[in-house]
């Protein structure tokens, strides 16, 4: 039996149904009558969840204020209710739509057409209840998905902010060498991460690594890289007690710790590892399947090195060659990760009719970053960044590591032992 609950603003709700609703019952077909009850327009809207029970509703209005209509037809909008709106100064015809699932039905209709009418929408009533039935399902797998997607945001926001605790929060500055950055990760957390580290009281370690993939996996494989990259060893016959492990070697350990550590599973990357001694400039850097390192000298000339290396976490017996530069005052160089393809989007279209993703723009836009204060070179070349074509939807981890020698800078004679690096 279906459940009409008839609504009205003028009486008491324990009055017995208006005669007209009687007679409109009276032409029902069929022996399901609906169950009706009464309830006051007030206490609906000082309670609505009054409307719960109902199947249907029959709203009889005769002094409703415009705030008090709109809000009684709001509540029983939002339970998706069929209604029959009856007030003395509609001006709708009989089954005329007031408002999505709500008709109007005038004083003096006739009651067999309001019956026909009513009975009508009641029949929509299990159907109705069918779908809100479901829709409750759905709401609560939709709050239970929110809740997920809120967890989720909340441990990728930690994430991001603890794989950036292991940046360097100050780059050394020693006898004016100084070190600049520029990191943006393509999502919450990053496939690339570099250091800077003062080695001594000398010599200073830099690198930038790459780790092959996205999002998490890739993230946690940078963490791993920066933790076991191994720059010194202990060598107790010396004065110090230590010596500097030269980049080949430091990135052939890193390559031969990593296999040991996969399960089954090839995980690889690519990285830079340079030193310079800040005495007399000299670097001694190394590359493991990393885009070429850019030298920019100070009289503009152009520069890439190229020392040979795979990719880390392939082949055990990998080895790393070592490239040896004597950098003058005013040379800068960049060591950076090969998102920087995808960063500036090529205009020239290709005979297919497709523009390059992948391009060397970026060595143009590179160039800048030879003039004028590195720090502010690196903020202009993050400024272009931001106007470019998908800036917002970032394809790959962007990471650029600036090594600048001061115009100023005086080179220190310096006695070596014969190795290429030394503490």
């Amino acid at each position: 039996m279906a459940r009409l609950l008839l609504i009205k603003d003028s009486g008491r709700a324990e009055d017995p149904a208006p005669s007209g609703v009687e007679k409109v019952i009276s032409h029902w077909r069929g022996h399901d009558r609906p169950r009706t009850s009464v309830a006051m327009l007030s206490d609906v809207l000082s309670e609505p969840e009054r409307l719960d029970d109902a199947e249907a509703v029959w709203m009889l209005l005769e002094r409703v204020t415009a705030s008090e209509l709109f809000n009684i037809v709001g509540e029983v909008e939002e339970r998706h209710l069929p209604a029959l709106l009856t007030r003395p100064n509609g001006s709708e015809m009989l089954g005329q739509p007031h408002q999505e699932g709500i008709v109007a039905c005038p004083p003096g209709t006739d009651p067999a057409q309001a019956c026909a009418v009513l009975q009508t929408l009641l029949s929509q009533a299990p159907a109705l209840a069918t779908l809100k039935r479901e829709a409750r399902v759905l709401q609560a797998q939709h709050r239970g998905l929110c809740d997920q997607i809120g967890k989720l945001d909340e441990e990728l926001r930690m994430a991001a902010q603890l794989q950036r605790e292991f940046l360097p929060t100050q780059t050394p500055e020693l006898n004016e060498v100084s070190f600049h950055a520029l990191y943006r990760p393509a999502g919450y957390v990053s496939g690339d991460i570099y250091d800077v580290t003062r080695l001594d009281e000398n010599h200073i370690g830099f690198f930038v690594a790459d780790a092959v993939g996205h999002g998490v996996p890739a993230a946690l494989m940078t963490v791993y890289i920066k933790r076991s990259l191994r720059t010194k060893r202990l060598v107790t016959q010396t004065e110090k007690g230590y010596e500097i492990i030269p980049p080949g070697e430091a990135l052939s350990r890193l390559n031969q710790d990593m296999i040991r550590q996969q399960s089954g599973k090839v995980r690889f990357a690519t990285a830079c590892y340079g030193i310079i001694d800040t005495r007399d400039f000299k670097l001694t850097i190394a590359r493991a399947g990393h885009p070429f390192p850019m030298l920019l000298r100070s009289d503009g000339q152009v520069q890439t090195l190229e020392p040979e290396g795979g990719l880390l976490g392939v082949f055990p017996e990998e080895t790393f060659e070592e490239t040896r530069v004597q950098l003058d005052p005013g040379d800068r160089m960049l060591i950076y990760s090969d998102g920087f393809e995808c960063a500036f989007p090529d205009d020239e279209v290709q005979p297919n009719g497709k523009r390059r993703v992948a391009n060397e723009n970026y060595a143009r836009e590179f160039l800048d970053l030879g003039q004028g204060d590195p720090a502010a070179a690196i903020q202009r070349l993050e400024d272009n960044l931001d106007t470019q074509a998908g800036s917002l939807n970032q394809k790959d981890d962007l990471t650029v590591l600036c090594v600048s020698v001061s115009k100023d800078a005086v080179a220190q004679p310096v006695k070596r032992s014969g190795k290429p690096v030394a503490a």
